[in-house]
């Protein structure tokens, strides 16, 4: 089954620059990002992505066929016990190598550079292009539907994982980094992780999102709403219980005839219908009582319960007061 991430992924593979500050600026991320620098037996360079997203090299290999007309290599490789597939694309040649680098501003001179220079990324197409090579070639985003919402993009450079956790925060983006063995670079909360894919062309992803946002929103709202009503509920019913043990107990000692007509009608109503609200009560009564009015009257006879019940007291005249 594909994740979200993949048909995130997938999606952005589909997306292309238009201008070519933007192939350079995605081409640099995915480099830094999944690239690695090698020394052949015959001393000359070679130029490694290695992923096992098909789409990643494929998009990398358009890349540099279009910009640098150079062509490129795919060797496949099968991995573990379950042979999940894993591809290399791999740059030869000692003229192409340090050209592609060194347009890619990763080479100056004779050092490999793992910053972001800020010429490369000083528009915001050319920001939204690195970020999105950035978050191909080692970003993931857990599936909406079933967990808390987390994007991530990891690295084992520290120099490039801070580069990129200021360049996210520069474009808006309240990004947190976690430094253990690797380097995290994450975001957390729909709304951010949505602007971010937004930011990076992934619209389908983004609206995907939003809509999955809503419909959980809208759950946990009724879900809410319905604990809150069923909360009311048990509240009320052991009240009404309460009530109806009281005037049980006044019947059994022979003093609710000796009630205020009011609330005998009351305690009548009550023991009629121990699952009705106080709201129901006052429907029922004749004349209709409002809630409050029947609430008034309900604590006056469990104060007289109280007080001729729990103390023992006599029947005086509080009783019909």
């Amino acid at each position: 089954m594909v994740s979200f991430s993949q048909r995130t992924k997938a999606e952005l593979a589909r997306r292309f620059p238009k201008q070519k500050c933007c192939v350079k600026a995605e081409l640099a991320a995915i480099m830094r990002a999944s690239g690695s620098l090698h020394l052949q037996a015959n001393r000359s360079f070679a130029v490694t992505v290695t992923s096992e997203n098909v789409v990643l090299i494929r998009k990398t290999l358009l890349l540099l066929k279009n910009y640098f007309q150079l062509p490129s290599r795919v060797m496949v490789e099968e991995r573990g016990q379950f042979n999940r597939r894993r591809y290399r694309l791999q740059l030869v040649g000692a003229r192409n190598v340090r050209r592609v680098l060194t347009e890619l501003n990763i080479m100056s001179g004779l050092n490999l550079e793992s910053a972001i220079p800020s010429a490369l990324v000083r528009a915001d197409c050319c920001r939204a292009a690195f970020l999105r090579g950035a978050f191909l070639a080692r970003g993931s985003i857990t599936d909406p539907q079933k967990q808390n919402y987390h994007l991530e993009i990891v690295t084992e450079n520290e120099e490039f994982a801070i580069g990129l956790n200021y360049l996210m925060n520069l474009c808006g983006f309240n990004a947190g980094a976690n430094f253990r063995k690797d380097y995290f670079i994450y975001l957390k909360g729909a709304e951010n992780i949505g602007e971010f894919l937004r930011f990076i062309g992934a619209h389908h992803a983004f609206l995907a999102l939003e809509e999955i946002r809503v419909i959980k929103g809208v759950r946990n709202e009724v879900n809410r709403l319905v604990n809150c009503e069923t909360a009311n509920l048990e509240k009320s019913v052991r009240a009404a219980l309460e009530q109806v043990k009281v005037i049980k107990a006044l019947e059994a000692k022979k003093l609710l005839a000796k009630l205020p007509p009011s609330l005998q009608e009351l305690a009548a109503l009550r023991l009629d219908h121990p699952e009705a609200s106080l709201r129901e009560l006052g429907e029922l009564a004749i004349p209709p009582l409002s809630k409050s009015a029947v609430n008034h009257r309900m604590r006056k006879l469990l104060k007289i319960a109280e007080i001729y019940l729990d103390q023992g007291g006599n029947e005086s005249s509080e009783m019909n007061n």
